[in-house]
């Protein structure tokens, strides 16, 4: 008879309070929130440009087009974001402590009972502290590298590295 129970590789337990959730606020905005890329600034002139133009040819339709697109574009990378980042600051204010523990197998992980497959992940990035394993944009799961019970950081990271090479980053 075959035992289908799978082998727990790594056992975490992290614990989120207001620090270490902050800290990782902090680290997100610089990832996603306020990126002032160059493709954004180069779209903003391009777009200014093409208003411009239209205003000198009487193009109403185009003129009311273009202005759309540019209140679209500044809306996306700037509004939106400055309004997530000050609702989830809002939120860091209701934070209570809690412990969370992370077993890790071969081919997903668990969180209490919930059950999150390697591929699903979005992204994943590992700080001096901390990992970050982002099941979207919007939303991370934070793994201390101090809380690690079974397995050590280090394995850990070129666990992660091997399970997610193209989505994971290490940030100096």
């Amino acid at each position: 008879m075959k035992n289908n129970k799978q082998e727990i590789l790594f056992k975490n337990v992290t614990k989120y309070d207001s620090k270490n959730y902050n800290q990782f606020i902090q680290f997100h905005n610089k990832k996603y929130a306020f990126s002032n890329n160059s493709y954004i600034i180069i779209m903003t002139i391009l777009l200014i440009y093409c208003v411009i133009l239209n205003i000198r040819q009487k193009n109403i339709p185009l003129i009311f087009l273009f202005i759309g697109l540019l209140i679209g574009l500044l809306l996306w990378k700037i509004y939106f974001p400055m309004t997530r980042y000050q609702k989830t600051q809002k939120q860091l204010n209701n934070i209570k402590d809690a412990h969370y523990t992370f077993s890790f197998y071969n081919l997903y992980f668990k969180i209490d009972k919930k059950i999150i497959y390697y591929f699903k992940l979005y992204k994943v990035f590992e700080t001096k502290d901390y990992f970050y394993l982002y099941i979207n944009p919007d939303y991370a799961m934070l793994v201390s590298k101090n809380g690690f019970k079974i397995g050590t950081a280090e394995d850990f990271s070129n666990f992660i590295k091997k399970k997610c090479l193209l989505k994971y980053r290490k940030q100096a």
